[in-house]
């Protein structure tokens, strides 16, 4: 029957927060009615009518309390709850004077204020008020006399009423920072529980994607592979999130040996969902059909993504795709051809560095769709070639929080380009992040020529 009353209101659409307040609120009305009641034969037996309707009306706005809370109106029976009780203990001390003691119950308003409400502002109104009205009716009582003159054959009473109302006192701040504790231990377990439930589901979907990383990896050209038709490469891989949107992709035929490294629209699971279907784009396009030109392959890989995207052929404006450079190395000329979308490549040979640009525009859905176009390069021995992505560039660090810029990141390559460059990328990268979050996927690949 208690459960049902403090259940009063309860609602799984409301917080936590929401529901302990209105468990809070539904005590105290609870306590009120049954002190109310349990007051009224003493107020009878002494002969005092005014105490019977003083308690009558305090005990029916305990009632109304509930009826306000039933019908969802939580704040509007916060509010009514605490200025009743004013008005109580105010017009009580008033009637029967201090030495009652009921004065003191301000103190239990001050906790109820503080516990149901929000706002900072309310809070502090309520607290003055009850910091007022306490000091207020102390002078008060030493300049007047109660309102009700207790007779002195019933003095009995007003002994009796200090030393109960004391005791009650005690008893309701006991009861109400038990009710809190029992709430705390509650919404404790209750937080373990879905901390719990949060954890178990993370590391299900944690497994999930690292799956999934085994998945991307498989498509991802092995590293036996990659040295076989680039010795002396270099790569810096950093996925943002297990799985990456940038990936990298190399193959060798009689005559030719490709290399691309693409950025997918976004990173972690959709990312490597989109670097999936590029990779067996090329494969389709270059190892199938035998489209070698760069700039009909980044055609074709267009038309593949748009047809995966718009099956049905409406037309529909999409944001997907990727930004993709790939070069074609003709060794026995000593030329490469180089087509990109929007992601550039840098040459290095003894001249210093050489900025190949990319056609500005994706390998995707654009309003201006034009074909991409082709550039052809000579090199010589001992040049090298590098693909990359924007995420090194991008990243925050430093001792400012800045980006690493593409200028610092030219210089570190020009710097550094005799070394074992992954390494290096890989130290300064992390250096220059620190505990700071990777903002995006990292994709650097070199080839020596």
């Amino acid at each position: 029957m208690i459960n049902r009353i403090l259940d009063n209101g309860i609602s799984v659409n409301n917080t936590d927060s929401l529901n302990r307040k209105i468990r809070v609120s539904n005590l105290i009305a609870l306590l009120i009615a049954v002190v109310m009641i349990a007051y009224t034969p003493m107020y009878i037996y002494f002969e005092q009518p005014v105490g019977v309707i003083i308690n009558s009306l305090f005990f029916l706005s305990a009632l109304i309390t509930f009826f306000l809370i039933h019908q969802k109106k939580y704040v509007t029976s916060f509010v009514f709850h605490v200025c009743c009780g004013f008005l109580y203990f105010i017009i009580t001390t008033l009637v029967y004077g201090t030495k009652v003691n009921l004065h003191f119950f301000m103190l239990v308003l001050c906790m109820i204020s503080i516990v149901v409400f929000n706002s900072q502002k309310v809070i502090r109104i309520f607290l003055a008020l009850a910091i007022i009205s306490f000091f207020s009716l102390v002078i008060w009582s030493h300049f007047y006399e109660p309102f009700l003159q207790i007779p002195k054959q019933t003095k009995a009473l007003e002994i009796l009423l200090g030393n109960v109302n004391l005791l009650l006192l005690f008893l309701i701040c006991s009861l109400f920072l038990l009710f809190l504790k029992v709430q705390m231990i509650k919404s404790h377990n209750r937080i373990v529980e879905q901390k719990n439930l949060i954890e178990e589901k993370n590391r299900d979907l944690t497994d999930s994607i690292r799956y999934a990383q085994r998945i991307q990896n498989a498509m991802l050209p092995s590293k036996s592979s990659i040295e076989t038709i680039f010795p002396g490469h270099f790569l810096f891989f950093k996925p943002k999130d297990i799985v990456s949107g940038d990936f990298y992709w190399v193959f060798e035929n009689d005559d030719y040996q490709f290399i691309a490294v693409g950025d997918c629209t976004g990173h972690g699971v959709p990312g490597s969902l989109m670097s999936v279907l590029g990779i067996n784009l090329l494969i389709e396009i270059v190892e199938n059909k035998q489209i070698l030109h760069p700039d009909l392959i980044l055609n074709e890989l267009r038309n593949g993504i748009l047809l995966a995207f718009d099956k049905d052929g409406k037309s529909t404006e999409y944001k997907d795709g990727m930004d993709i450079a790939i070069a074609r190395i003709n060794r026995k000329t000593k030329t490469y051809s180089f087509a990109a979308a929007n992601n550039t490549m840098y040459h290095f040979s003894v001249d210093g560095l050489q900025e190949r640009k990319a056609d500005r525009q994706p390998v995707g859905f654009s309003h201006n769709l034009e074909p991409f176009t082709q550039q052809d390069f000579s090199y010589e021995t001992g040049d090298t070639l590098v693909l990359f992505t924007d995420g090194f560039a991008d990243q925050f660090g430093g001792p400012k929080n800045k980006k690493f810029r593409y200028k610092s990141f030219q210089e570190l390559l020009l710097e550094y380009q005799n070394d074992k460059l992954d390494n290096v990328l890989d130290k300064t990268f992390h250096s220059w992040k620190r505990d700071l979050e990777q903002v995006d996927d990292v994709c650097v690949f070199g080839i020596r020529l």
